[in-house]
């Protein structure tokens, strides 16, 4: 008796969870299509609102079927969030967040299924919502993907804001651990930076150009102006976070902690972001992304340190 009632109670609770996501839907495309200037991105953010609308309005009525409140709240921070993440990094980006969620819906239908209790027609409504998203949210969200410049260039942006914070913070924690001198480790660091950016542009527009003309056969192709823009841009960027401490008076071991801090922090954005276009864990992809970027930071540190006490390299 005890275990019947157990399972009916997650059962509604799963229900009562699917409607939730999918309202959240609908209000996060609703408020995407009334920002949205370009006119063909808006229809296909209008018709992902109505769709999730849809879809709701059948989550509803499988709750009322079942005797349970409809809900009527919805999370504002979660849609807060979905729109400042359209505002910094773009559209697509924002699509992918709400798209976690996605996962978690089926994973909840396969839950209700499994626990049971559900009319004949109830299963018949799931059944019906399951195929409208195959059939016409899918192919929705996948066409956003197309309309998206920074999206296909995501890799270059990948690579060059990893190397730039990875190579430059090794670099630092190496001068930093055997020099004293703040200056010094930023004027080191900047030359790295500056090299490390012109190397990086220079490769992303040789390999770019080879891959062009290698697969010049296959339809769309990258540009290698492009690439070469994104990866140095991104390289930059990243190779500025470790200078900061250094930038700021901080010197050696202190300036090293504050520099592979900062570091971490937006290595973790990154692989976050990275997890999220990717759909592989965030948690699991931070914590492989610090334990490669900052254990190569530790081993120039020790590096540095031997320099210092060792062979007497010091200023």
């Amino acid at each position: 008796m005890y275990e019947n009632k157990h399972e009916k109670d997650r059962k509604n609770t799963y229900l009562v969870e699917l409607y939730k996501i999918e309202r959240m839907h609908h209000i996060i495309f609703s408020d995407l299509a009334k920002r949205e200037k370009n006119k063909e991105l808006k229809d296909i953010l209008e018709r992902l609102s109505a769709t999730e609308s849809k879809h709701a309005k059948m989550w509803a009525k499988i709750l009322e079927i079942s005797k349970i409140k409809v809900p009527r709240r919805t999370s504002k921070f979660f849609v807060f969030a979905i729109l400042l993440l359209r505002h910094l990094l773009g559209l697509v980006l924002a699509v992918k967040a709400a798209e976690r969620f996605e996962t978690q819906l089926d994973k909840k239908i396969v839950e209700v299924e499994r626990y049971g209790g559900l009319e004949p027609h109830e299963k018949e409504i799931i059944k019906e919502i399951i195929k409208d998203e195959l059939k016409n949210e899918a192919p929705l969200k996948a066409k956003i993907i197309t309309y998206n410049q920074v999206l296909n260039n995501i890799r270059d942006i990948i690579i060059g804001m990893n190397d730039g914070l990875v190579e430059v913070l090794a670099a630092v924690s190496g001068l930093g651990a055997a020099l004293h001198t703040p200056v010094l480790i930023l004027v080191g660091g900047i030359i790295i930076a500056l090299s490390g950016t012109l190397s990086m542009t220079g490769s992303a527009f040789i390999s770019t150009s080879y891959e062009i003309n290698v697969n010049s056969k296959s339809g769309k192709q990258r540009s290698a102006k492009s690439s070469a823009f994104y990866v140095g841009g991104a390289y930059v960027i990243g190779a500025i976070v470790p200078l900061i401490p250094f930038a700021f008076g901080a010197g050696g071991y202190y300036g090293i902690a504050i520099s592979i801090m900062l570091t971490a922090a937006v290595l973790s954005i990154v692989a976050s972001l990275v997890a999220l276009v990717s759909g592989i864990s965030i948690k699991s992809n931070i914590l492989k992304t610090l334990l490669i970027s900052i254990g190569s930071a530790f081993v120039t540190i020790a590096l540095g340190a031997y320099a210092r006490s060792v062979l007497h390299i010091t200023i």
